[in-house]
């Protein structure tokens, strides 16, 4: 009998200290707060651990975003976005990496690249020994295309190799919705309005929009025929995108300081930019990943 009063005792205090421990962390996400691995102790990982197994990792860039904006513009993004994705759903976010795949900026001062090979394998070893201490189920939130295809490569790694799962839900996710489109702009793919907007509302500290200007392109009389010939197929863009964001070496005129005269790729106005067009694009991006892990968390009951 008195092996069966410590034994309910002691399941008692257990189902206590989880409750109280869940409760923090609700109370957490409720007050807006995100959580973040390197803001962390091993014990509060170890404790977060008994409740959840997910976890978002960041992935951006350093490089060029014309004169107006940082060279961390795509960490900022990614790293902002995950941190109100982690506030809402009780997340852990896992900043691993700054730099990604951005060679081809390399024209203008301060961009760092990794190959992309090199990217995969710092962010399969980081995933590795996240999954030694429990975790299983990794949500990469990329924000940079040049990092797609290494970010493609260690989730079908990650999902093929070890008993985790891995999915993307940054740009490359297959929920993610349509971008909001801007009047008068045809083209708008790095440092633009949209980016720009984008850091109006998460870092507006770090914008300086009296440099803000429209860039002068330069396309080679490749690149214009087959922007004209995609009239009639636009399955051409494909050709004409190959042919943009390579590296100099290929001399096929697509590096970032052989396209663009400041390293904007836009053909409208940064300046154009605001910080409320910035909030609704960043809430769509939050709205549709925050829908989804929710779901994700129902799954696996």
């Amino acid at each position: 009998m008195v092996k069966s009063s410590h034994s309910i005792e002691k399941r008692i205090l257990s189902i206590i200290l989880m409750a109280l421990f869940s409760g923090c962390f609700i109370f957490a996400q409720k007050e807006g707060k995100p959580l973040v691995l390197q803001e962390m102790t091993w014990t509060d990982v170890r404790d977060y651990l008994k409740t959840s197994d997910m976890v978002i990792i960041p992935i951006g860039a350093t490089e060029q975003h014309g004169p107006h904006l940082p060279l961390g513009t795509d960490y900022y993004e990614a790293m902002g976005m995950s941190k109100k994705i982690s506030a809402r759903t009780g997340v852990v976010v896992a900043p691993v990496i700054l730099a990604g795949y951005s060679v081809y900026h390399s024209g203008f001062h301060g961009t760092l690249s990794l190959k992309p090979e090199t990217l995969e394998q710092v962010l399969f070893e980081t995933a590795e020994m996240l999954i030694k201490y429990g975790f299983r189920r990794f949500m990469f939130f990329n924000y940079h295309g040049g990092n797609r295809v290494a970010e493609s490569k260690v989730i079908h790694r990650i999902n093929h190799t070890t008993e985790a799962v891995a999915v993307a839900i940054g740009i490359g996710a297959p929920f993610k919705r349509s971008e909001e489109k801007i009047e008068g702009v045809l083209d708008d793919q790095h440092a633009g309005i949209y980016e720009t907007s984008i850091m109006l509302y998460l870092k507006p500290e770090l914008v300086k929009m009296e440099r803000a200007k429209k860039p002068e392109f330069n396309l080679t009389p490749r690149m214009r025929e087959l922007y004209m010939l995609s009239e009639e197929n636009p399955g051409l863009m494909a050709v004409l995108n190959s042919l943009k964001g390579v590296p100099v070496e290929t001399k096929k005129g697509g590096a970032s300081h052989e396209i663009s005269s400041n390293g904007i790729w836009s053909s409208g106005d940064p300046k154009r930019a605001t910080k409320e067009r910035g909030e609704r694009i960043v809430k769509n991006m939050v709205d549709g990943a925050v829908k989804f892990i929710e779901v994700w968390k129902k799954a696996e009951k």
